[in-house]
């Protein structure tokens, strides 16, 4: 996945002039208060920063803030591909690659995971940096503050990031309403990551070929293990795996609810170890694949990441989902008939 994809997150995330701060101006403090939000961290693969030896960002359309307009970026990543194309082309000729590969002529993104603290040692989530959205303080001024508190990269900096746009929102098995802001790493170096204590223990920048690549083919297989593709590559494995809800979730809300813990029984949700090199499992799953998989959708048209409503009956999904407002339906679905019956037995 080449950042030559960049301009269509432009295309299909960008935030309207206004808007965030219309949206903010109506919303009330109460609902604020159930809602976070997180940082989605883009930067070129590592392994090609010698093209901004020659090519670093300078801005054309005299931005103030860390949201450059989309024809500056462009001419940006325009100048980074070819450069890259240069010294490809130069390489070929002197039959020396320089660690690129020959002809190559994709930049790859990287996007970066972090793993939180948990008591239970492996079991804490992976995620994007981020955290709940204070009073006073809009949507994408939350994930930049947390952002800058857990992991210590300020996104305000424009010479550094640049926002790029936001996904669709999402929801928690705990009703916390997610919002998702995309940003471009611009600079050669990321700036030094400092986990926060006893909130994170670990991070990890992941290629997104890897999971463009996951190759699910096989979506109606059997669920509860990982996907098998016929290959002669006996390394060509499928790398997204299936698992229950109760298995994996660490939510207060399903596990402190016995009737919950027996439907997750019966949820699978799939996930995907990440290659991130580590004392600890980076298993990606849950809101923060859902973001991923948005994501791929905005910058190439799909994902190979299955929904959980294709793997699991969309009745039990939605109580899961929606337990209190279940419970209001089947009570009075109940009530009715229940009176209904009252009713014709007295009559006859």
């Amino acid at each position: 996945m080449s950042i030559n994809l960049i301009p269509n997150l432009f295309k299909n995330s960008r935030i309207p002039i206004g808007k965030q701060q219309f949206y903010n101006a109506i919303r009330n403090n109460n609902s604020k208060r159930k809602s976070a939000s997180v940082a989605v961290i883009l930067r070129v693969d590592s392994k090609y920063n010698n093209i901004f030896d020659h090519c670093s960002f300078k801005c054309i359309c005299n931005s103030k803030r860390n949201d450059h307009k989309e024809k500056c970026i462009n001419t940006f990543i325009q100048s980074l591909i070819n450069n890259n194309n240069n010294r490809n082309n130069n390489n070929s000729n002197n039959n020396n690659n320089n660690g690129l590969l020959k002809n190559d002529k994709n930049i790859p993104l990287e996007l970066l995971y972090l793993k939180r603290f948990s008591r239970n040692g492996n079991n804490g989530e992976v995620c994007f940096p981020g955290g709940k959205i204070e009073l006073n303080e809009t949507e994408q001024e939350a994930a930049e503050r947390e952002t800058l508190e857990e992991v210590s990269i300020d996104l305000k900096d424009s010479n550094n990031f640049t926002l790029i746009g936001q996904l669709d929102d999402k929801f928690t098995y705990d009703q916390i309403g997610v919002h998702s802001f995309i940003y471009l790493q611009l600079c050669k170096e990321t700036p030094k990551i400092i986990l926060s204590p006893n909130e994170l223990v670990d991070y990890g920048w992941v290629n997104l070929d890897y999971i463009l690549n996951s190759n699910n083919n096989n979506r109606n297989s059997k669920r509860g293990g990982s996907f098998i593709k016929n290959s002669e590559n006996n390394n060509d494995i499928e790398k997204i795996q299936f698992t229950t809800v109760s298995e994996i979730t660490i939510s207060k809300r399903l596990k402190s609810s016995y009737l919950l813990r027996k439907i997750c029984d019966h949820l699978y949700v799939p996930y995907l170890m990440l290659p991130i090199v580590s004392t600890y499992q980076f298993r990606l799953w849950g809101l923060t694949l859902d973001i991923t998989s948005d994501l791929l959708k905005r910058l190439t048209g799909s994902s190979p990441i299955p929904n959980a409503r294709a793997v699991n009956n969309s009745l039990l999904l939605y109580i899961t989902r929606n337990p209190y407002k279940s419970l209001f339906i089947f009570s009075t679905t109940f009530l009715s008939i229940l009176i209904t019956t009252t009713f014709f037995i007295l009559n006859d």
